[in-house]
């Protein structure tokens, strides 16, 4: 830093890389393993108790890694809502970004909870239980997360862009990432809206990836004049 400059302040907060990083690690770990809570057979009870026997190791892992999940994600949405208001963003868009990043956490919870109950003794006989909670774990972790994920990318990406504070490539990329998520409720209605899913849970990343790289870390003052310390 030249002597001209000096740090008005710095963001005190987890590196918000690190996080991404943490959090799309456990959730390619949740979900490699799953996928076997949706291949329970249906057609005879004595099957899927022996399926379960032998995948439900693998379930409760996918559970307890998609659980885990979603602590760095809500750590990151805690953060990144943090550095906006050290950074001077008071605006509507900083408060629905808040609101939706509490909704994503809390529906990736829900849908890490729904799964594990799969591997209880009791509940693979019973084919309406399976089916229901089949049900919950897609509606959690598909539609229920990204529709409010969806509400965070936007609303951070919309109040950093007029404040300066993200390129705006990574603007548009979040509204389009944000527009993919909301449109991923009509999944509701038909099922071949499901497609939006994995566009909002996978292209976010990348949009998450961009946000921990240029978003403002600290703030400085030259010949003065205020200026932003992209992340570091």
């Amino acid at each position: 830093m030249k002597q001209s400059e000096r740090i008005m302040g710095r963001h005190a907060g987890p590196h918000l890389l690190l996080l991404t990083l943490v959090y799309v690690g456990l959730m390619i770990a949740g979900g490699s393993k799953l996928s076997a809570a949706f291949a329970i057979p249906k057609d005879s009870a004595e099957k899927a108790v022996a399926y379960v026997a032998q995948h439900g190791w693998a379930i409760q892992l996918g559970s307890f890694f998609e659980l885990g999940s979603a602590i760095p994600l809500g750590i990151f949405i805690a953060t990144t809502i943090s550095r906006l208001r050290f950074l001077g963003v008071r605006a509507a868009g900083e408060s629905i970004a808040f609101f939706g990043g509490i909704g994503a956490t809390m529906m990736l919870t829900l849908s890490a909870l729904a799964s594990w109950p799969l591997t209880r003794p009791g509940i693979a006989e019973a084919t309406g239980a399976v089916r229901a909670l089949q049900a919950l774990t897609f509606a959690g972790g598909g539609p229920g997360f990204v529709v409010p994920l969806g509400l965070f990318i936007a609303g951070v990406s919309i109040s950093a862009s007029l404040h300066r504070l993200i390129p705006r490539w990574l603007m548009w990329l979040g509204i389009v990432v944000a527009v993919a998520c909301e449109l991923a409720s009509l999944t509701l209605l038909n099922f071949t809206a499901g497609y939006f899913i994995p566009v909002g849970r996978f292209i976010s990343i990348v949009w998450m990836i961009g946000v921990a790289l240029t978003l403002p870390v600290s703030i400085t003052r030259a010949t003065g004049e205020t200026k932003l310390d992209q992340a570091a």
